[in-house]
This record gives C-alpha cells, sequence and structure tokens, in this order.
C-alpha cells in the first residue's frame, strides 16, 4: 500500500470516529427534548388524572361553527404529586370541531369540544390532551337562610320590656318565649326542607341522566371523579370515547340543538398522546 493512500484511509477513520459521538449526542439531545416536550403536556397530570371545570359562555349548536373558541376554566386546584400544577381558575381554551342543529330526517342534534391548552396565571400556555368525560348542569348557589322571623321576635321581645308593669313584663316575657318557641320550630322545619330538597335534587340529577350513564354527583353536587356521562341535562348525551385530537369530545340530542348553559360543569380527564412518546 502507498504512503499517499495509507494518508487516506487513516483520513477516513479519524472523520468516521469523530462522527459517531456526535450523532450520538444529537439523538440523545432529541430523546430529551421529546420527553421535555411530553412533561409539558397536560400541564404534567399523568394519563387518566381528572379534574373539574366549568364553561365560561353557553353554546349552541344551532349558533356555532366549527373552529369558534371555547373557553372554560378550572374549579379547583389540579394537583400532580403534592403540587399545584393548574390552579383554581386556570383557564382552559379550546374549540368547536362539529355543531349542527337536527334537520328534517336527521336523528339527533351534535356539538362537538376540544381542549387543546391551558393558560396559567403567569400568561403560560401549556399543551392538553383531554376529554369531557362527565357533564351536569350548572350548580345552583345556595340561598341564605331566611332570619325575618328572628328579628321580629327579637324586636317583639325589648319593645314590651322596658317601662311595662310586672303584669304586663310577664306578658311580654311570654311573648318572647312564645317567638323563641316559634322561631326554633320554623328553623327546624326549615332545615328539614332543605335535607329534603337536597336529597330531591341528587335524585333528579340521577333521573335526568344520559344513557348508559355512570355515577352522579355526590352529597356537595359535585361530580363524582368515576362518573361518566350527563346528569341533571335532561334529553342530552356524551360520548367522551370519541375523543381523538379532531373530533373531540361529542354531546348529541334528540332535540333540535344542543345547548349548554355558562356554568356547564364537566369532568375533564388527561389522555396520552401518542407523538410524545420518544423515538427509539
Amino acid at each position: 500500500m502507498n504512503p499517499v493512500t495509507k494518508i487516506f484511509l487513516l483520513a477516513a477513520v479519524l472523520v468516521l470516529g469523530a462522527s459517531a459521538p456526535a450523532s450520538a449526542q444529537a439523538e440523545a439531545q432529541g430523546a430529551s427534548q421529546t420527553t421535555m416536550s411530553a412533561d409539558k403536556t397536560n400541564a404534567g397530570l399523568a394519563s387518566g388524572a381528572a379534574f373539574h371545570a366549568s364553561l365560561n359562555s353557553s353554546l349552541d349548536s344551532k349558533k356555532s361553527k366549527p373552529g369558534d373558541a371555547v373557553a372554560a376554566h378550572t374549579t379547583e386546584n389540579v394537583k400532580s404529586q403534592d403540587k399545584t400544577v393548574m390552579p383554581k381558575g386556570t383557564k382552559l381554551v379550546g374549540h368547536v370541531t362539529k355543531a349542527s342543529a337536527r334537520a328534517k330526517g336527521d336523528p339527533e342534534s351534535e356539538l362537538a369540544l376540544v381542549f387543546d391548552r391551558a393558560v396559567l396565571k403567569n400568561g403560560e400556555e401549556v399543551p392538553l390532551h383531554v376529554a369531557i368525560q362527565a357533564m351536569a348542569a350548572e350548580q345552583p348557589a345556595a340561598s341564605a337562610p331566611d332570619s325575618d322571623l328572628g328579628a321580629m321576635g327579637s324586636s317583639g321581645s325589648s319593645a314590651a320590656g322596658p317601662g311595662m308593669s310586672g303584669g304586663r313584663g310577664a306578658v311580654g316575657g311570654a311573648t318572647s318565649a312564645a317567638g323563641s318557641t316559634t322561631g326554633t320550630v320554623t328553623n327546624a322545619a326549615g332545615a328539614a326542607g332543605g335535607t329534603v330538597n337536597s336529597t330531591a335534587g341528587t335524585a333528579t340529577g340521577v333521573a335526568g341522566s344520559s344513557r348508559g350513564a355512570v355515577g352522579g354527583l355526590d352529597s356537595a353536587g359535585q361530580i363524582t371523579s368515576n362518573s361518566r356521562g350527563v346528569f341533571s341535562m335532561d334529553g342530552l348525551n356524551l360520548n367522551s370515547a370519541a375523543s381523538n385530537g379532531t373530533e373531540g369530545s361529542v354531546i348529541t340530542s334528540a332535540g333540535k340543538n344542543v345547548h349548554l348553559d355558562s356554568g356547564t360543569r364537566m369532568l375533564m380527564v388527561t389522555q396520552a398522546t401518542a407523538s410524545a412518546a420518544p423515538r427509539p
């Protein structure tokens, strides 16, 4: 072998030896970046993690069209490994993928939604891949207890006491006692009525559930974490299994259109993304 050939062979070996580590390093960096991207998806929540959210505005399949923006917000602190990753009130952004009112010959109307990112308090946007697993009507605000009767009893007692003779004072005392008793009975009746109404509301929620629904609302009116389907919203059905990243979660109705009020509650569940898996 002549000296020139030896020099060329030596140069080739040196070039190959230098490029191999660089190639391995590039692949390692690519895998690392893919892993970091996977960690950021769903704000670091594991696949199957559930959290509660609520719609910011009403939606109607008759008025909506594909591409329309949809906004919601978390109604609780969403945690992962005891660390809050999405504080209560975090904005969830999505869009309508399908909207149709029931026309003549159609079996039902449809509204399909996708939520694909969360906007954190500091303005950072985090990719999301979630499905709506369950829905329920807006939770009504608790009514304040009625204290008019108690105020009347107190007023009657103070008016009868001062400046009266002993006999009138006794009458005033009796009146006060009677007022107190009446107030107690009324309050007890009110509490009982509240309990009955609460029970009736829960029963209504279960009775108004969609076909194939599982779970329901707890004693506080919250959607339980194992729930699937629609509750306390007559005529609506939910197909969260259809959530494939393009069409999203599909809500259907046998009526002319699908209508969701502002404040509609949703149980969101994170889903794994195939694109987030690192390449071998």
